[in-house]
This record gives structure tokens, sequence and C-alpha cells, in this order.
């Protein structure tokens, strides 16, 4: 069986954004940023960031918002989903998010 699972380790970029839906659902909506090494043996360690937008639903939602800050060290668990809609001019735009299945606080 085929599985579609990330785990990241990283950082809040801002406080997570919640949203009510309609049918009672809560939506969290968090920045999260990774570390990684770039090759430049010249100018010594450098690290390049990358961004990640993390989904969490209801419960998920509701832990986000209770536990997570600009700058807290977080651990998510989830998969990666892929999305494309069609913009105001017509062009397709992209969007990567991941689906959290489970959020640690790693500051506690």
């Amino acid at each position: 069986m085929k599985q579609n699972n990330v785990q990241l380790i990283g950082y809040v970029g801002s406080d997570p954004v919640i949203k009510v839906l309609e049918s009672g659902s809560r939506k969290a909506k968090i920045r999260v940023a990774t570390h990684h090494k770039l090759k430049n043996e010249a100018a010594g360690k450098r690290y390049g960031t990358t961004w990640h937008t993390v989904i969490a639903w209801d419960k998920g939602a509701e832990f986000a918002e209770r536990s997570f800050v600009k700058g807290s060290h977080i651990l998510v668990n989830g998969n990666i989903i892929y999305r494309t809609y069609p913009d105001s001019n017509n062009h397709t735009r992209y969007i990567t998010e991941i689906r959290a299945n489970e959020l640690i606080n790693l500051d506690r």
C-alpha cells in the first residue's frame, strides 16, 4: 500500500488563522518555516528557509489556536495535498498544503 505521509519540524511564522465555517467546522491555517543547509562552503554555514502551509481541522484547529503563536517550535504529521484553481485572469494557480493529522508543540 502506498502512503502519502509527511513530517515537518519547524517554526510557526505567524499566529494561526482560525475560521469557523457555516457548517460549524473550524479550520486553522498555520505557516511553518523549515530550514536546510545551503551548499556554499566559501560563505561558511548558510541556511535556506522553506515555507509550508499547514491546515488543521476541528480538534486540531482548536489545539492550534490554544497552543501556537509566532515562533512556536512545531512538529506536524500529515499528508500533502495539491490543488489548482483558475485565477481572475484564467491562469491556473497551484496550491500545496499539508493536511495535519497530528500537531505537537515542541516548546512544552
